[in-house]
């Protein structure tokens, strides 16, 4: 039988294709719905997504672009009658369904009380098996329709659900029901066709249908914000904040709070309006009935304070600059009162933003400001119990020369920034004496300053003047500015009494005046408040002053107080700042502290004239750094990577030095040596989240506030070194060498790992052996001559990084032995022994070559008998 050989090809080593199983995508959704109260209302409001922050990022960015998805939020102004908020809270009743969604399902809704009704939904499993066995998700199409009153269905949802999942998965839809008379219907439709597969799983499932009435509770008066977003944006519940205009005051009818100007007389009536004035929120707080003292100070109490502050208010508003080259109103009032407080410290407070200061008197509201004004009253010698002034000052160590200002900076989210504010000339005087200051309300930086500048104004002239007086002690309130003539102080002749009043413009006073023309005659009128004019001319007790635009505006009468004002000689002023009456009734102590009229110059404009300095002196308020930054390196200690800290800052004004801190994972601040430079290095740092924080030292030792980096993650490198190059076999006998080279020799190296197998597959390779660093070859043996093998090999360095493997390369074991005989020959001929072993292979060549000749000859002889015979057999036939 004859044989028919099989042919073919090997199959090879491939493995089949695994399937691969997407892992669930979909997720059930949590919302966070937050309801915040805002304050009393009304608010004027302005707010938009710009304005809503979460954990101080806006919904809405710059460019218009959402910066958090599914965000719902609704805004109410609190006013009497606003419109409630759907869903906080409500009243449900949930019916069940369990209905599979095919092509569409309808419901009849007849219960005309509802709010609204929540349809939940459901997927058993929601995924697809692709033709290579693969396993993804599926997505599925559905809307939702509304029909009122038995009209048409409107579409009013469409939307998909999108992913895999092989558990079972939930989600609501609430459907808002407009007024209605009868009753709606509506329906839920399957867009995407159900697939009668094997391979899809795309059931969906009507669950349950929830009857919602709300509560609608609207919150009079109250400004709400409502928020709602998906709990899986942030770890936990984010702070929310806002910047709505907040509420409508009243302000007079003359007042436009937009440009801050008054038209016209004021009638004394109001309007509501927004604005920041804070003397009319002031007025606010003090007449508003709600949630503050207006059910115990009437409108009547107020009759005095809302002219006072109709004048405190004008003043406010005036415009300063800004020190950027424009100008803005002196004071505004930015304050949300987020607790309860005592309310004459919080009406306190809010005075204290424009300098002022409330008080009770004669059954009325009275607030005075620290502002430009005439004075009010005049003390002299002759209207004080025994003409005795008893002065004082503060302790030295209650002057300052330094203020560091607290104030609410808008651009830092409204966090507490300090700005410093300091006097060179009081400096000098007193050294750095700090004062800390709450700027209440305050949301600019050069308010700020203004304020820091009048509390060091302020204190510097800090004398106290206590003195006695009978019933005229009942003129002057608290905060009134008085005049105080001591002829101790300023000489003899220069106050005293009206002793008669012969004519309009002539005065007979009770002693010669130490006066000429030109000087002023200040007295008290009788209207309670204190006049001047020129002094045209005196003869002995007489004094004629002008009758022009200067005469007194109301006549004067005797008995009443007169001094004398000239241009080297003037009353000192006083703010009153306390009166107390005596135990006889009929007497009054006042206490008064000097008031410096020229400081508002100073604040306001900054129109000062620094003396020459002598010296270079450091900033009593040392800036802070900029810029402090985090960052890595690595570096090579005896061949180990490690990782190095580096904490960098922008050099700040005035600093000889540096304080550095840091620390790990929140844990203890660690404190670096001092340093000049603007560089710290920290080496052999371990992974984690860091934090630094320098702060400067000037010459004084004056140091500035810390500034603290952002957290920031450090890694361990991570990076591989490069494969090996040039990676090759050269076949020995019984053996084979193994040759590679270093794409960059370092010393972070530490070996190189070879791998083999014999079947050529990457995920059959054995690993054999690890060569030292920097050896570049290697050489196996024991092998069986032409065995063929396969290798690889990688680098790894100390800190036991390993490189890719290089592509399998093939080497075999040398079967050729000629190289041995030719490496032998001559050491063995040389010798005896191989030299009867040349004469006996010498013999035995030419034995064999007789034995080749006779064969040959054999050979012809034997073909020469092969003919014969041949020729023998024709012959006979």
């Amino acid at each position: 039988m004859e044989k028919q050989p099989i042919l073919g090809n090997k199959g090879g080593r491939q493995q089949p294709r695994t399937p691969v199983e997407a892992p669930d995508s979909l997720q059930s959704t949590s919302y966070t719905k937050i309801l915040l109260a805002l304050g009393e209302g009304e608010f004027a409001g302005e707010l938009d997504g710009r304005r809503i922050f979460l954990d101080n990022t806006p919904l809405i960015g710059a460019d218009g672009s959402p910066n958090f998805e599914g965000v719902k939020w609704e805004f109410r102004p609190g006013t009497p009658h606003q419109a409630y908020i759907p869903g906080m809270p409500a009243v449900e009743n949930a019916r069940t369904v369990s209905a599979e969604l095919v092509n569409s399902w309808v419901t009849t809704v007849t219960n005309t009380q509802l709010s609204a009704v929540r349809l939940r939904l459901s997927w058993p499993q929601l995924q697809q098996q692709k033709e290579n066995g693969d396993t993804v998700g599926y997505r599925i199409d559905y809307a939702i329709d509304l029909a009122t009153d038995g009209g048409a269905f409107k579409e009013i949802l469409k939307t998909a659900v999108d992913g895999k999942t092989t558990t079972k998965y939930e989600r609501s839809h609430r459907v808002d029901l407009p007024a209605a008379y009868s009753g709606w219907q509506v329906r839920l439709r399957r867009l995407t066709p159900k697939q009668n597969s094997n391979r899809i799983a795309d059931a969906m499932v009507v669950e349950a249908i929830t009857e919602v009435i709300d509560a609608k509770l609207s919150y009079p008066e109250t400004a709400l914000l409502f928020i709602q977003f998906d709990a899986k944006q942030f770890r936990n519940i984010p702070q929310i904040t806002c910047e709505p205009k907040m509420r409508i005051i009243r302000v007079p009818a003359n007042y436009n709070p937009d440009s801050r100007r008054y038209y016209g007389s004021w009638d004394g009536t109001f309007k509501w309006a927004w604005s920041d004035n804070p003397a009319w929120v002031l007025y606010d707080l003090m007449i508003n009935d709600r949630f503050s003292i207006g059910i115990r100070v009437k409108a009547e109490n107020l009759t005095l304070a809302k002219w006072d502050l109709y004048t405190i208010a004008q003043y406010c508003d005036q415009m300063v600059s800004d020190g950027e080259g424009g100008e803005e109103p002196r004071f505004t009032c930015n304050v949300y009162i987020q607790s309860q407080e005592d309310a004459w410290v919080v009406l306190r407070d809010i005075a204290g933003i424009f300098r002022g200061m409330t008080f009770w008197a004669n059954n009325n509201m009275n607030v005075l400001a620290d502002m430009p004004r005439d004075r009010d009253y005049l003390f002299t010698g002759a209207n004080v119990r025994d003409g005795k002034f008893t002065y004082a000052s503060a302790s030295e160590k209650t002057h300052y020369s330094t203020a560091m200002v607290s104030w609410s900076d808008p651009q830092n989210g409204y966090q507490d920034a300090i700005e410093p504010v300091f006097e060179h000339r009081l400096i000098r005087r007193y050294g750095i004496r700090q004062a800390d200051i709450t700027a209440i309300g305050c949301t600019r930086q050069s308010e700020a300053i203004r304020r820091g500048k009048w509390v060091l104004y302020t204190n510097e002239h800090d004398r106290t003047v206590t003195f006695t007086v009978g019933l005229e002690g009942r003129i002057p309130l608290p905060g009134y500015l008085i005049g105080i003539s001591d002829n101790l102080l300023s000489g003899a002749g220069r106050s005293g009494r009206i002793q008669a009043v012969p004519r309009r413009y002539m005065l007979t006073l009770d002693r010669v005046p130490s006066a000429k023309s030109g000087d002023w005659l200040v007295v008290n009128l009788p209207s309670g408040k204190t006049g001047k004019d020129l002094i045209t001319a005196i003869n002995g007790q007489d004094v004629s002053v002008s009758s022009g635009g200067y005469a007194y505006s109301d006549l004067p009468e005797a008995g009443a107080v007169w001094s004398i004002e000239s241009s080297y000689s003037v009353e000192h002023p006083f703010r009153v700042m306390g009166i107390k009456a005596g135990e006889d009734g009929v007497s009054f102590e006042i206490t008064a502290v000097e008031h410096n009229p020229d400081k508002y110059a100073l604040i306001d404009r900054n129109t000062r004239i620094d003396e020459r300095p002598v010296a270079t002196l450091p900033p009593s308020v040392q800036p802070a750094p900029k810029h402090v930054r985090i960052d890595s390196d690595t570096a090579i200690n005896q061949g180990i990577i490690t990782a190095t800290l580096q904490i960098t800052w922008d050099a700040a004004d005035s600093a000889v030095a540096y304080d550095v801190e840091w620390r790990k994972d929140n844990g203890n601040w660690i404190t670096a040596p001092r340093t000049t430079a603007r560089r710290l290095e920290v080496p052999n740092v371990d992974e984690g989240r860091y934090e630094a924080r320098v702060r400067a030292m000037n010459a004084a030792a004056i140091s500035s506030l810390w500034t603290t980096t952002r957290d920031t993650l450090l890694e361990r490198y991570t990076r591989p070194p490069s494969e090996p190059q040039s990676f090759q076999t050269t076949p020995l006998l019984f053996g084979i060498r193994l040759d590679w080279d270093f794409a960059n020799p370092a010393d972070i190296l530490l070996k190189t790992e070879i791998g083999y197998n014999k079947s050529g597959e990457d995920d059959d390779t054995l690993q054999f052996a690890d060569i030292a660093y920097p050896q570049r070859t290697h050489t196996l043996q024991g092998l069986t001559a032409g065995e063929k093998l396969y290798f690889r090999a990688r680098l790894v360095d100390k800190s036991g990084h390993a490189s890719a493997w290089t592509s399998l390369v093939s080497g075999h074991a040398s079967n050729d032995t000629g190289w041995i005989v030719e490496a032998s020959r001559d050491h063995f001929l040389d010798a005896e022994t191989g030299r009867c072993l040349q004469e006996q292979l010498a013999e035995q060549a030419r034995v064999d070559t007789r034995h080749k000749q006779s064969a040959a000859e054999n050979a012809q002889a034997i073909e020469k008998l092969h003919d014969m015979l041949k020729d023998l057999q024709q012959r006979t036939r």
